[in-house]
């Protein structure tokens, strides 16, 4: 997952329903390929400092994602995000395509282009963009899956990132009902990209003293460097074609990010999810 605090909830919604569906396909029984529609509806608490905000905003939001994966590994997802506290309509949306492909039982890769859309009060964007392009690798065990994920985004400016994963896998069959299963799937993320987003609303006085006040800290602009770390405590239950997701997170940001007052971020994702597999 992208830099939390620069990003959009229904990221953290994405990776969620990214993790049911890999569950899902690596639960069945007879592990057979199948055609799967998703439909989810999130709610998402927060408390963001945005770029050069001089204070916190809360930021909650409510969306919803339908999501189309196909057993030839090709998906399609389309999401749309409302920022319901701001003072005039405020909303985003999100058209993404991709592919996934399982290589020798235990390495996955997925390769997606994402259009982005946002209206509304800029203070509520993270970053400006209207393209994306991303590739992730992720190696499984039983338990354990170790992951990469790189991103370009294409807007008021150009930006690279990549994300180390580390995730610890858990399912309970069977819990209650013959048909359920209980999933945690607690992670950690460290993510490192480029800065150039931190300056784009900027007047060209304001990024040449931003930029000089960094500098003379010891911290280099203009660069690929690290920029957070995330905790993200995901648990899933699922009965039948129904399921509830929980998902906290905590986003910890670089000392380079700490120095021009950003704050530690959190929240929490609650989401409903029905598959109907056909």
């Amino acid at each position: 997952m992208i830099l939390f605090i620069v990003s959009s909830p229904m990221l953290i919604a994405q990776t969620t329903d990214s993790t049911f569906y890999n569950t899902i396909e690596n639960d069945s029984v007879t592990n057979t390929k199948y055609d799967l529609l998703m439909f989810s509806l999130s709610y998402s608490s927060n408390n963001i400092k945005y770029k050069n905000l001089d204070s916190k905003i809360k930021m909650p939001t409510y969306s919803a994602d339908l999501s189309y994966f196909h057993k030839s590994g090709m998906w399609a997802s389309f999401d749309y995000t409302n920022y319901y506290l701001a003072t005039y309509n405020t909303y985003e949306t999100d058209f993404q395509i991709g592919y996934q492909k399982t290589i020798i039982d235990f390495m996955d890769v997925d390769i997606s282009y994402l259009y982005h859309n946002f209206k509304g009060d800029t203070i509520y964007e993270g970053i400006s963009y209207e393209h994306e392009i991303m590739g992730s690798l992720t190696l499984n065990s039983k338990y354990i899956s170790i992951g990469s994920d790189f991103y370009y985004m294409n807007g008021l400016t150009n930006n690279f990132f990549t994300d180390l994963n580390l995730m610890i896998n858990l399912d309970f069959d069977n819990l209650f009902f013959k048909n359920d299963f209980l999933m945690f799937t607690p992670s950690i993320s460290g993510h490192f990209g480029t800065d150039d987003w931190i300056f784009e609303n900027y007047t060209p006085m304001q990024y040449q003293f931003r930029k000089r006040f960094l500098n003379n800290r010891g911290y280099t602009t203009g660069a690929f460097e690290y920029q957070s770390l995330g905790i993200y405590l995901p648990l899933i239950y699922s009965y039948s074609n129904i399921s509830i997701s929980l998902n906290w997170f905590y986003d910890i940001p670089s000392k380079e990010l700490q120095s021009i007052n950003w704050e530690d971020q959190g929240g929490f994702l609650i989401s409903l999810i029905y598959t109907p597999i056909f």
